[in-house]
């Protein structure tokens, strides 16, 4: 079982969190039977991006996206498949969540899909509740939304 020892930020174009990202769509091109050159939208360049590493080996990360005044949206979550079941999905939601209020989040939302049920387990077990389909994924019976409110933002010193 992983021990994570850190979770943190990172710039956009770290090696590892780059890795990570290819290993997470080429997963999301089999399990959605996606064109195998399908790649995700670019993000919003004032994304925040994070990763898990357990030592040296980077395990997991994800993104906090402003997608509007208080409200940011959870991407690129991927956690390492043999580390999966582990805390590692855990903390870096709680990490994500951290990073929203900080930076003025009031609210945390998110897309997975159907084929996710693990993904909707552990959000659900985070206070997550499913939401109606936000743009753009109102038309895709794939998605599932969620959201969770984050309550007051961190003040900043």
């Amino acid at each position: 079982m992983a021990e994570v020892s850190t979770v943190a930020e990172c710039p956009a174009d770290d090696g590892f969190l780059l890795a990570l990202m290819t290993a997470m769509t080429a997963e999301l091109v089999v399990a959605y039977d996606l064109p195998s050159d399908a790649r995700p939208r670019p993000l919003d360049p004032a994304s925040r991006y994070l990763l898990a590493r357990d030592g040296e080996r980077a395990i997991g990360c994800c993104a906090v996206e402003p997608v509007g005044p208080g409200v940011y949206e959870l991407k690129r979550m991927f956690v390492a498949p043999d580390v999966r079941g582990t805390e590692v999905s855990n903390e870096l939601v709680a990490e994500s969540e951290r990073v929203a209020r900080s930076g003025g989040g009031v609210r945390l939302r998110l897309e997975t899909g159907v084929r996710q049920p693990a993904a909707m387990r552990l959000y659900e077990r985070a206070g997550y509740r499913r939401v109606p389909n936000f743009p753009p994924y109102e038309a895709d019976p794939e998605s599932v939304c969620y959201e969770k409110v984050l309550g007051q933002p961190e003040r900043r010193e």
